[in-house]
């Protein structure tokens, strides 16, 4: 069972970096990890004035 799970996810690996379409994968995640901390941090912003 693992080891067909493994090769599967092998196989999706192989075919992401033979396309290059890790690199888009990548960028896709990167963007939306900058922009959940951008969120946060303009939610703690306005939380710091609502206390005030």
């Amino acid at each position: 069972m693992f080891t067909l799970l493994q090769t599967q996810e092998a196989a999706k690996q192989s075919i992401l970096l033979q396309n290059g379409k890790i690199y888009l994968v990548m960028a896709v995640v990167c963007i939306v990890l900058i922009g959940l901390f951008i969120y946060v941090a303009s939610i703690d912003k306005k939380i710091k004035q609502l206390e005030k």
